[in-house]
C-alpha cells in the first residue's frame, strides 16, 4: 500500500496493547485517506479495497518481493502493509516465523487486525511511519509493497533509507516506473528505474534490479553486507 512522507505535525496516537505509535502530519493523513476510504468504504477487503486493480497483479508483486529469500524462520517486517495480505500470501507459502505490519492509517491496521490468517506463525499489526522510528522495527527482511505513489522522489529517497536501516538481512520494494509511457490519470509517482537503483547504491553495494515482470513495475532488493569470514 501507498505511503507519504511528510513532516511532523499534528499527531494521532494509535496504539495497541504495548504497541506503538504512529502517526504521521495531517497533509499526509489527508493524501492517504482520499485515496483508500472510499476504497476502503466500498471494497471493504481485497486489492480493489487497497487501489491495487486485481489480485493477479497484486500477488504478481508478492512474489517479486518474497523472491529476495525469505526464510521459514524470518522476521519479515511489511512497511504499508494495508489489510495484510502479504502476510496471507506468507502464510499460503509455509512461512511460520514472525510477521509484522504497519500502516500509517489506524483504518486499515484496525481492519487488518480483523481478518483471519493461517496459524502458524506469530502476526501483528501496528499504526506507524516507518520514517518516524526504523530502528524501533528491527527484522530480517523488510518488504514495502507500492507505497510511494502519493510521495515526492525525495519522499520515497528518505522512505528507502528508512527501510533499509531496519532491515538486517535485505528490503525488497516495489514501484511504479517511469518507463511506462502509458497514461498516468490518477498523476501516481513512477520512480525511475536507474536513478532509484543509483540512490540505493548509496545505501548498499549489493543490489538487484528487476523490471521484467510488468513492464510497468520495478522491484529492487538490497542487502546487509556479508560477515567478514576471516
Amino acid at each position: 500500500m501507498p505511503q507519504a512522507a511528510g513532516q511532523h505535525g499534528d499527531r494521532e496516537l494509535f496504539r495497541r496493547g504495548g504497541g506503538l505509535t504512529a502517526p504521521a502530519d495531517s497533509g499526509y493523513r489527508r493524501r492517504l485517506e482520499a485515496l483508500y476510504l472510499p476504497r476502503l468504504d466500498r471494497h471493504r477487503i481485497g486489492p480493489e479495497a487497497q487501489a491495487w486493480p486485481n489480485i493477479f497483479e497484486q500477488s504478481v508483486r508478492f512474489i517479486a518481493l518474497a523472491d529476495i529469500g525469505i526464510k521459514p524462520d524470518d522476521t519479515v517486517l511489511d512497511a504499508g502493509c494495508g489489510l495484510g495480505d502479504f502476510a496471507t500470501y506468507l502464510g499460503e507459502h509455509d512461512f511460520q516465523g514472525r510477521y509484522i505490519g504497519i500502516d500509517a492509517l489506524p483504518q486499515m491496521v484496525e481492519r487488518a487486525r480483523r481478518a483471519r490468517f493461517a496459524d502458524g506463525f506469530d502476526i501483528s499489526f501496528d499504526c506507524a511511519d516507518i520514517r518516524d522510528a526504523p530502528e524501533r522495527w528491527q527484522a530480517d527482511i523488510v518488504v514495502a509493497s507500492g507505497i510511494f505513489v502519493e510521495m515526492t522522489e525525495e519522499e520515497a529517497r528518505e522512505t528507502i533509507a528508512a527501510l533499509f536501516r531496519a532491515c538486517r538481512r535485505g528490503v525488497a520494494f516495489t514501484s511504479l516506473s517511469s518507463w511506462d509511457r502509458s497514461e498516468n490519470a490518477e498523476g501516481f509517482l513512477r520512480l525511475d528505474p536507474l536513478r532509484t537503483l543509483d540512490f540505493c547504491r548509496t545505501l548498499s553495494p549489493r543490489l538487484l534490479l528487476r523490471h521484467e515482470y510488468f513492464y510497468s513495475d520495478f522491484a529492487i532488493y538490497m542487502y546487509r553486507d556479508l560477515p567478514d569470514v576471516n
